[in-house]
Parts: C-alpha cells; sequence; structure tokens
C-alpha cells in the first residue's frame, strides 16, 4: 500500500480526560507502524504531552481554557487533570448558552476558526493526502466544509450519532434544528467517506442522508496495555464469586443499574448458591449512592473509586464475570465493551438490539438480556453464581475489534477515499 500522509482532526486527544481521543490514539499508533505518516490536530485547553512533536500533533489555541471568558461564563477554571478526588478532570455543566444556543455546539465559535487556520497551513505545503475529521464535538466536521474545494480527500469520523441518538439535548427552536440537520447533511454528502463507529451510526447516515459510509469500529489497543499489575485485594476474596463494573454506572442515553441491583437481590436469597458480589470501580454520583444504599444490597456492593488504567484492567481479569450496564438506544458499544473482550472473562452484557448486545454475542464473549428485564438479569446471575456461565465461555471473531484490525481498515479507505476525490475533479 502507498504510504500516506493523514492529517487527523481530534478534538478528544489526550490528555483530554475520558475515552474519547483514544480511537485515535491508537489508529496513529498503528497507522504509523505500517508505514504512513500521521499529523493530528488537537486542542490545547488541557495541555500537551511531552511527545507530541515528535508524533506530530500540533494543538491548535481553544478559548474553552481561556481564563477571562470562563470567568465571564462564570465556568471557573479547568478542573485539573490529576489526582483521584472527585474533582479530577470535571467540568461543571455548561450554561445554557453554551448548549442551546450556538449551533452545533460552543467549539463552533471557541476552536473551530482556530483549528481552520492550523489546518490550511498544514495543508498548503502540499503533504496531506487525506483529512480525517472524528467528532463530536460535531463542530470537528465543519472544518471540512470550510477548507473548500482545495482540500485533500476527507474521511469524516462519527464516534457518536450527530442527529441520530445525539448525546446532546435537542435545540429549543426550530430554525436551529433545521440548521443543526442541514449543517449534518452537508458534512455525510460532501465527505467522500462518512464512518461510522458502529453500525447503526454508519447504517442511518446511508439511508437517511444517502452518505457513502463504511463501519470502523474502535478495539482493543494490545500496545497500550499496562504490564502485569495485582488486582486490588478485594477481588481476591475466596468463596465468593465476584461480579466486575469499571466506570459509570449511569448516564448516557438512560442507563440505569436499578434493574441490575434488585437481580442481585434477588438471587443473593437463593439458597445453595455462594453469595455474589459486585465490585465497581469508577466515581460514583450521589444519586447511585442512595439508590446502592437503598438497595438492600449494600454490603454486597463495594465501591473501589477510580482506580488507575493498569490497577481497573487488572481486577477485570479477575472477575468471575463482568458486567455491562447499555440503554436501549441501537448504536451503544462505549469503549469499555473492548476493554471486557480482552479480559478473557465472560460478560453479563445488560444490552438488547444494541451494538453492544451484537458485539457480545458475536463474539461468544457472555450472556445479553434486555437492560430492564429483572428476572432475566436474576437468571443470569444465578448461571454466573452457579459457575455455568464461565465453563461455557468460549470466545471467537475478537479479530475485528482488536488492533490493528480498525487500524487496517482505515488506511483501506483512505485509498478509496483518494480515488473518490480524484474522480471527483475529473468531472
Amino acid at each position: 500500500m502507498t504510504p500516506r500522509h493523514l492529517l487527523i482532526v481530534s478534538y478528544n486527544h489526550p490528555p483530554f480526560p475520558g475515552p474519547g481521543g483514544n480511537r485515535w490514539l491508537a489508529m496513529s499508533r498503528y497507522l504509523r507502524d505500517a508505514g504512513h505518516t500521521v499529523s493530528i490536530l488537537a486542542s490545547d485547553a488541557f495541555g500537551g504531552l511531552p511527545d507530541d512533536d515528535e508524533l506530530g500533533v500540533v494543538r491548535v489555541g481553544d478559548l474553552k481554557s481561556a481564563r477571562p471568558l470562563r470567568r465571564l461564563l462564570r465556568r471557573g477554571d479547568l478542573a485539573p487533570l490529576t489526582g483521584s478526588g472527585p474533582e479530577a478532570g470535571l467540568e461543571l455543566p455548561q450554561t445554557a448558552l453554551l448548549t442551546r444556543v450556538l449551533v452545533p455546539d460552543a467549539y463552533v465559535v471557541s476552536w473551530l476558526p482556530a483549528l481552520v487556520v492550523a489546518a490550511r497551513r498544514l495543508i498548503g505545503r502540499g503533504e496531506v493526502d487525506c483529512l480525517v475529521t472524528s467528532g463530536p464535538p460535531e463542530s470537528v466536521h465543519l472544518a471540512g466544509l470550510l477548507l473548500g474545494r482545495r482540500r485533500p480527500a476527507w474521511i469524516a469520523d462519527f464516534r457518536d450519532g450527530w442527529c441520530f441518538e445525539p448525546l446532546r439535548p435537542a435545540f429549543p427552536t426550530a430554525a436551529q434544528r433545521g440548521l443543526d440537520a442541514r449543517l449534518e447533511r452537508r458534512v455525510a454528502s460532501t465527505a467522500e467517506i462518512a464512518v461510522g463507529v458502529t453500525r447503526p451510526i454508519a447504517d442511518d447516515l446511508e439511508r437517511r442522508l444517502g452518505a457513502r459510509t463504511a463501519y470502523v469500529p474502535n478495539g482493543w489497543d494490545p500496545g497500550a496495555a499496562p504490564g502485569p499489575v495485582s488486582p486490588p485485594a478485594a477481588a481476591l476474596r475466596s468463596g465468593v464469586v465476584t461480579l466486575v463494573h469499571t466506570g459509570a454506572l449511569s448516564g448516557d442515553w438512560g442507563r440505569d443499574p436499578e434493574p441490575l441491583l434488585r437481580a442481585l437481590r434477588i438471587v443473593r436469597a437463593d439458597p445453595g448458591l455462594p453469595p455474589l458480589r459486585l465490585l465497581h470501580a469508577g466515581r460514583l454520583t450521589t444519586g447511585e449512592r442512595e439508590l446502592i444504599d437503598r438497595s438492600g444490597v449494600a454490603d454486597a456492593v463495594e465501591c473501589l473509586g477510580m482506580l488507575p488504567r493498569a490497577s481497573a484492567l487488572a481486577l477485570q481479569r479477575a472477575a468471575d464475570a463482568l458486567v455491562l450496564v447499555t440503554s436501549r438506544n441501537a448504536s451503544e458499544a462505549t469503549s469499555k465493551v473492548f476493554e471486557y473482550l480482552a479480559a478473557g472473562r465472560p460478560i453479563v452484557a445488560l444490552a438488547e438490539d444494541n451494538e453492544a448486545a451484537r458485539i457480545v454475542r458475536e463474539t461468544k464473549t457472555g450472556l445479553t438480556v434486555a437492560p430492564d428485564d429483572v428476572d432475566a438479569i436474576a437468571e443470569v446471575l444465578r448461571r454466573v453464581a452457579s459457575g455455568e456461565l464461565a465453563r461455557g465461555y468460549a470466545p471467537s471473531n475478537l479479530e475485528r475489534f482488536s488492533y490493528p484490525g480498525p487500524a487496517d481498515a482505515v488506511a483501506e479507505l483512505v485509498e478509496i477515499a483518494i480515488e473518490r476525490k480524484r474522480s471527483r475533479a475529473r468531472r
């Protein structure tokens, strides 16, 4: 394959907190290993990393971190990235000015203008073969439109849906919603390829907007896995069957842990089964803590707080089963799914008719059950407690969801995008 120069626009590139930047952090590593050159435009709001220059990462000025503007908007200073306290890496909820006025999002003002200038400067050198914009935030994709006809081949990477199952609330006026939909359609129809990180996202872009689409999932990155680390002592108690959940228990799209806690209470009352307990690694909201306290199984739920990533992965590998809580949204499949696939432990997926359920079934890594069906969840937990689920664990077809597979797929799409761009130019 011809070595190419890719310019990636990834707002959430590390050290940005959260998993949003991990997709292109991993992609770029394996694309470079395959002989390609990768440059990355990322926000400077959370600083940079020591190897930015070596890896071609350019930090673009972002008003999100401008102290005078943050004080004017009563946002305070950006929270620290380091530390294990509840404030580490967190932001205050955005005000209505930031979420309900600017279309498609506030970054259209705070970051997009500087981003377009930086992208034009890099592309003007004549060495970029393909532009990749990865959102959310959705305004990242507008760079592809604003660069005009002189841009290189363009792949628009949708990590979440835009108007399809969006994470953000709907805009209050019809005019805003109409503009938002027009921008989405323009991006999807103009880019040479629109990539969905899940099949439902890709299918929606093709069916609803007529886009030329491809599906490239996230995946487990073995190159980023930490060395051997002992699991927390809480995971090593004998005589107890351990369920492990890492990350947020509730939140986006209506994820709800209450049916799991009710099912746990039912199974713990069953005679003849070893005791079950749930270990949770991650932050708890006050509402989640109150829910656990009144669930009747607070003594069987141990909250370990935020763990270093190596310890969280070691905890997953020490579990008798891993618990995945999802909503009913068709496109939901968080990065945690791929960590679970790599952990080598059976998965109890509270997931039905969504991408997470499909992946667990396709890879034969566990059982799926409707996220609100307490009796069905209890039956699966009985199979965990009895050891039946572990005895039948026989995963397969994991390669697609582990690197370098996703990066190889992107490299193939780059060639297709370049040829489509050439074909358009000849018309």
